[in-house]
């Protein structure tokens, strides 16, 4: 099979997920920013406060609060309150969605490479 054909086989068996490949892509398109990948990797580890993520990175409060607020209006991470501070954290449910689109690609490109051997 030709890569060209591959990709095409890939192509249909994403476009049968039209509904969820909306919502990946704006998570990706979000992530597609080093600073916004940043934030998530930070809270990778847990829930942070605004001042522990700027600290983490070493960028300013505005801007890290800027990317923050775009990353919670595409649902990647939620945020609480405690008195005067915010927490975030990972959105669990929108992490595993893009972890899913990911590892349907994985199987995907797997049962094709199996059907080049043969």
């Amino acid at each position: 099979m030709t890569n060209n054909k591959r990709r095409n086989n890939i192509s249909i068996y994403i476009d049968m997920k039209v509904g969820r490949n909306k919502k990946v892509a704006s998570s990706l398109d979000a992530l597609a920013e080093k600073n916004r990948l940043g934030i998530v990797l930070c809270l990778a580890d847990g829930e942070k406060c605004v001042c522990d993520i700027f600290k983490h990175l070493k960028l300013p409060q505005n801007l890290v609060s800027h990317h923050l607020s775009v990353l919670r209006q595409i649902g990647l991470i939620k945020n609480r309150k405690d008195g005067k501070r915010v927490y975030y954290c990972l959105n669990e449910k929108k992490i595993k969605e893009l972890t899913d689109f990911f590892n349907d690609i994985d199987c995907c490109c797997l049962r094709h490479a199996k059907k080049d051997k043969k």
